[in-house]
């Protein structure tokens, strides 16, 4: 019966040792799932240090126990990125769990987008990190190709554009949170339109482009509709393919007629999709992304936000 079990990874930084849930933890050896805390005994620090002397940085619960984790990794997670203050790579790993977890809910069930203040609070941890670190890389890293595309896709373009803005623009930096909300969901439209979005690796390849172009204006509408969204957001998630020299989607909008902010996460959006290894070709290297963006700034990027954002990264 075990053999048909499924198992979730849950990085060791949101297992606070007393007070996580009451599941079973596995480990896992040569691909297969051992059994290292039952679940009617608690996880302590002992624990703790053991794992870590091991070098194991990530556990298994069950599929079934899964979303009792991951609520409380959510509810706990200032608590959890305290801990892991001396630990850089811990705490990305802490921030990764709880915003992919969130960003695949938001693409199975997108009334989950109605908790509009879930999405702020992550977004605000997000933003408290890249304030006090300055960079993004780590976070990048531990995304890990495993992810589906949409969720990997998402928390890359809101990370890259909270990044830039934070350095572009400090003196707005009250709008930092509501530029990562934004950046997670500014595909959120592609959940209405894909059936199983989270099953395709790479939805740009998904034939009709006609379809897929409608992508932003329907998460524009539902978000407005299910929630009580900034404009700023709303605006980024519907005007995301606007081009600067024109020629963009939905609404043909070009140069100023865009917000500067909504710019940036179409820039992000980009150049995140171009780093991305693709179905139908490899990642481009972060050099070879500004290239191709680059002999396109003359029809689709201001070309003195470009350069910026590239200094910025």
């Amino acid at each position: 019966m075990g053999g048909y079990e499924i198992f979730e990874p849950i990085s060791l930084a949101c297992v606070l040792p007393e007070v996580f849930p009451r599941v079973a933890l596995y480990t896992e050896t040569n691909g297969k799932h051992v059994l290292y805390k039952e679940e009617s005994l608690p996880f302590t620090e002992v624990d703790r240090d053991r794992l870590l002397n091991s070098k194991t940085h990530t556990l298994f619960v069950r599929s079934g126990d899964f979303e009792e984790v991951s609520r409380f990794t959510e509810e706990n997670l200032s608590q959890i990125l305290q801990m892991c203050e001396e630990d850089q790579s811990a705490k990305c790993a802490a921030l990764t769990q709880a915003t992919t977890t969130y960003l695949k809910n938001i693409f199975t069930d997108p009334e989950t987008a109605q908790d509009v203040e879930r999405c702020r609070k992550l977004s605000g941890h997000l933003a408290q990190h890249i304030s006090e670190t300055q960079s993004i890389a780590n976070l990048i890293r531990t995304l890990g190709e495993a992810s589906p595309f949409a969720i990997k896709h998402s928390m890359q373009v809101a990370v890259m554009s909270m990044l830039v803005w934070s350095k572009l623009f400090p003196e707005k930096g009250d709008d930092l949170v509501d530029i990562g909300v934004a950046g997670m969901l500014h595909d959120i439209g592609m959940s209405l339109i894909l059936k199983d979005v989270l099953e395709d690796t790479d939805y740009w390849t998904t034939p009709g482009m006609d379809e897929i172009k409608r992508h932003p204006f329907e998460g524009y509408v539902f978000l407005r509709k299910n929630g009580h969204y900034k404009e700023l957001v709303l605006d980024a998630v519907r005007h995301h393919h606007e081009r600067y020299f024109g020629g963009g989607y939905p609404g043909g909008l070009k140069g100023d007629e865009i917000k500067l902010s909504t710019q940036v996460i179409g820039l992000a959006d980009m150049y995140c999709t171009l780093i991305t290894e693709r179905p139908t070709r490899k990642a481009s290297t972060p050099e070879e992304a500004f290239r191709i963006i680059g002999d396109e700034t003359h029809k689709c990027f201001s070309t003195i936000l470009f350069y910026a954002f590239q200094a910025a990264i």
